[in-house]
């Protein structure tokens, strides 16, 4: 009978938890990583920037307290050299996701006001559109 008890006690707890909803998918950054640099000089952060929210976002700027100023840019190669020019926006589709790499779209990082060292990290706040933003903390790598 205990038994009986205890294995219909279980099974109506199995069943609760089923029921009980999982909280909403909601944007995630994964991988955030900036170069290592000294006070002054720039860096750049890269992450990926999934969305799986019923709604597309589109991030129009970002900042950091140990930065004077973040902006978004595109690496891009014209003519053997390359280049890099600044974007007002990235958007970032219901169910994709925003990929900022090397020799791609990135985040600038000017004006640092303190050395980026390894094993450091950097606040980032990305800030998008509807006033909607995501604080990142970027692990700090050697560039080599």
């Amino acid at each position: 009978m205990r038994t009986l008890s205890l294995l219909l006690l279980l099974a109506a707890a199995a069943c609760r938890a089923a029921d009980t909803p999982s909280p909403p998918a909601t944007l995630a950054v994964h991988d955030a990583w900036a170069r290592s640099a000294d006070s002054g000089m720039v860096t750049a952060v890269y992450f990926t920037l999934t969305n799986p929210e019923p709604q597309g976002v589109v991030l129009v700027s970002a900042s950091s307290p140990l930065a004077e100023s973040v902006s978004l840019h595109m690496t891009h190669e014209m003519n053997g050299m390359v280049h890099m020019m600044p974007l007002d926006s990235a958007a970032v589709p219901s169910g994709d996701s925003l990929v900022l790499a090397e020799s791609a779209r990135h985040l600038m990082v000017n004006g640092l006001r303190r050395k980026l060292a390894a094993g450091d990290s950097l606040p980032v706040t990305l800030q998008f559109a509807g006033g909607r933003a995501l604080e990142v903390k970027a692990a700090v790598r050697s560039p080599y």
